[in-house]
């Protein structure tokens, strides 16, 4: 929310923190706090670029603008620190010439102004604001114009057609270096049906192979003249690739392994039920519940802990024993817990 400014309130975001810290501790939002924070000093640091940049109105002009008919790309940067926000391990993309130059503006001015810094381009969590310029419709002279509103990724893949009229799924892997569940999932976004932006040459939801080609749709055509485009699911973007593995097994036994082992793809410990970004949401759930109850009750053992957590997360999801049993531990290793030294099974909250 912070990232994509989705966020309703930031006072109503910072009363959630406070409520937590409140309820939980320091430790518990300290990250939290520290992302707010983040977004703060990005927003005066854009604000002194863009100062900086009508300063420079009139300095040497940059030859790698000309790919955008001349002009500097505006940039919007936040500028978050490694110990506040989840790691992404993903390597940048190939951005387009114009935007390269403008990225490298603002970084030779960062770390001009704040020395003994490095910054790390995450291509992977970027937006992108782009007109589409299309021929006229018929019976009318005049162009049409659609401001789109994509991610870095789709951004990367429809500048490509300002050079060319048709690619492969290989010839754009190779000029993105997008990975390839994301490039597959992006160009299936500009694809579908609403949102036909793009022409895929194979049938069905999914990419073929390295050898389906897209094709810039020139008849694309939009009430809106800004148009967001969503993203679909990783399920849809990769479904007929798991339907073709299945399909070409040598006999029904190897067919149900080969789409088995697709369709555990991004789940947790092989389960069929629970995929990785759930159950980090029901690891914090219940490790919030835990610290609440041994807040209120001070003291309690392990069976009367387990019971209380059930009760109270019953409306949500019913919590294992042994997931609660480890995420005690993981609680206790942090010093929100401990044992009480009569009797192990009894634990004690840390004030």
């Amino acid at each position: 929310r912070l990232l994509g400014n989705k966020s309703g309130s930031e006072e109503a975001e910072r009363a959630m923190v406070s409520l937590l810290k409140a309820e939980c501790g320091y430790q518990f939002t300290s990250k939290l706090e520290g992302m707010f924070n983040d977004m703060r000093i990005s927003k005066e640091t854009a604000e002194k670029y863009r100062a900086h940049k009508k300063q420079m109105v009139n300095s040497t002009v940059d030859a790698r603008d000309a790919e955008n008919g001349g002009k500097p790309v505006d940039v919007e940067v936040s500028v978050l620190s490694n110990s506040h926000w989840p790691s992404q391990n993903v390597e940048p993309c190939i951005l387009p010439t114009a935007v390269r130059a403008a990225m490298d503006r603002f970084q030779k001015y960062y770390l001009t102004t704040y020395t003994g810094r490095k910054l790390s381009w995450q291509t992977s969590t970027g937006s992108a604001e782009i007109r589409a310029n299309l021929p006229p419709a018929k019976g009318s002279s005049k162009p049409r114009r659609h401001d789109l509103s994509v991610t870095t990724y789709q951004m990367c893949i429809l500048v490509l057609f300002n050079a060319r009229d048709s690619l492969t799924l290989k010839q754009i892997r190779e000029e993105t270096h997008i990975p390839e569940d994301e490039l597959r999932r992006h160009l299936v976004s500009l694809c579908t049906p609403k949102h036909r932006i793009l022409r895929k040459g194979s049938k069905g939801k999914g990419i073929s192979g390295d050898a389906d080609t897209f094709t810039y749709n020139a008849d694309y055509t939009s009430k809106m003249t800004r148009v967001k485009v969503p993203m679909v699911s990783m399920r849809d973007a990769t479904g007929s690739s798991s339907g073709s593995a299945a399909a070409s097994g040598g006999n029904g036994g190897e067919g149900s392994a080969a789409a088995a082992a697709s369709s555990r793809a991004g789940l947790v410990d092989g389960s069929s039920a629970v995929p990785i970004t759930v159950e980090e949401d029901r690891r914090h759930l219940l490790e919030a519940a835990i610290v609440r109850i041994m807040k209120a009750r001070k003291m309690l053992n392990h069976n009367d802990l387990v019971a209380e957590v059930t009760r109270q997360l019953s409306g949500r999801f019913v919590p294992p024993p042994q997931f609660v049993k480890k995420r005690v531990e993981s609680l206790i290793e942090r010093e929100y817990l401990e044992r009480d030294e009569g009797d192990r099974r009894v634990y004690r909250y840390m004030a």
